[in-house]
């Protein structure tokens, strides 16, 4: 990362954000940003946005997509369980 001082980009000074990342602080973001370590799993390697604050990445595109995914199977599912008690309900209710 650079830094436009005096009409001049400058590098930025890297630091360590964790053990395992290194990255460049962003005084506006109030963030860093950093390459995440190489491994197995896809995104390794990526850039990624750190918070220091909260002393964790913030979620890429991917990791989010994979939570709407989860949330909107979890309400289908929510929704379905609903249905089945107003149904129970509405049986029990004819009866009585």
């Amino acid at each position: 990362g650079f830094e436009l001082r005096g009409g001049a980009y400058r590098p930025l000074p890297r630091e360590r954000v964790r053990q395992d990342a290194i990255g460049v602080r962003s005084k506006k973001l109030e963030l860093f940003l950093c390459v995440t370590p190489a491994g197995p799993e896809p995104l390794d390697g990526s850039l990624r946005l750190y918070d220091p604050a909260a002393g964790e990445f913030l979620p890429n595109r991917h990791e989010l997509d994979a939570d709407n995914r989860r949330l909107a199977s979890d309400k289908r599912q929510a929704e379905a369980r609903v249905a089945q008690l107003e149904a129970l309900i509405e049986k029990m209710q004819r009866r009585y």
